[in-house]
């Protein structure tokens, strides 16, 4: 009896797995989207023909791996996957972002020329009071990650604002048509919860906490060359830092 006993166990172990696996193969071949509502547990057993402890146990995995959420009296449903952010990183947060399991997109809301001698121009040393402002928000098969700000000095980059399109690289746009390299970033991160304007743009409430990332790029001298800003839907970020040990 014992030995039975031990038998289902290991099987239980192997079919959860198998069963974990085809519920992510189920959710990736039917497209469903974050907030898509899955099959619940009833259901599960009769498709995969287990019992209730081998579905809970798969369920449970997926939860503990960002794939699925439960919302009590509501159901099972897929989550919105989590984006891994590099806070050392210098290039801005879309760069890199795009693969074949992904789909990246970025969508210009706002592309105008400002004169600001005040918090703008500050973050250049007050070196430049005439910027690009681009306005993006940047979204994937999920929804909305984030909305960007972005602010280039018009004496840096002239008629810059005539070559940003939607997709549209700044960094690379920057390195190859006016020859400026980056060499150092400043970041500071913050979480808050949003502004009415972002709230609208990213399709969330002001309960919902966002991540604020301004970031300060300068050349070798220190001198600014790129600031930026960018409001990230918290929930679908994961914050990184990796660095080298030096003793």
């Amino acid at each position: 009896m014992k030995k039975n006993t031990t038998d289902i166990t290991s099987n239980s172990n192997f079919l959860y797995d198998e069963i974990k696996a085809s519920i992510k193969e189920m959710i990736k071949s039917k497209g469903m989207h974050a907030g898509a509502k899955i099959p619940n547990e009833s259901e599960l057993c009769e498709m995969f023909d287990v019992s209730r402890i081998t579905i809970r146990r798969a369920i449970k995995e997926l939860i503990e791996e960002n794939v699925i959420e439960v919302v009590r009296g509501k159901g099972t449903f897929v989550k919105a996957s989590i984006t891994e952010l590099h806070i050392l990183n210098l290039k801005g947060f879309t760069e890199g972002l795009s693969t074949e399991d992904r789909n990246i997109e970025k969508q210009i809301l706002s592309k105008k020329i400002i004169i600001d001698e005040d918090k703008i121009s500050k973050k250049f040393m007050h070196m430049y009071t005439k910027f690009v402002e681009l306005v993006r928000l940047v979204s994937d098969e999920d929804g909305q990650l984030s909305l960007d700000y972005a602010y280039l000095p018009t004496e840096l980059y002239p008629d810059i604002e005539k070559k940003i399109e939607n997709e549209t690289s700044t960094f690379q746009l920057i390195r190859e048509e006016y020859h400026v390299r980056f060499a150092k970033v400043k970041k500071e991160v913050e979480y808050l919860h949003p502004t009415p304007t972002v709230c609208e743009h990213l399709g969330i409430s002001r309960v919902s906490p966002v991540i604020l990332v301004e970031k300060i790029i300068c050349d070798k001298l220190n001198k600014p060359l790129h600031y930026s800003k960018y409001y990230l839907v918290a929930e679908r970020v994961k914050l990184l830092i990796e660095a080298e040990y030096t003793d």
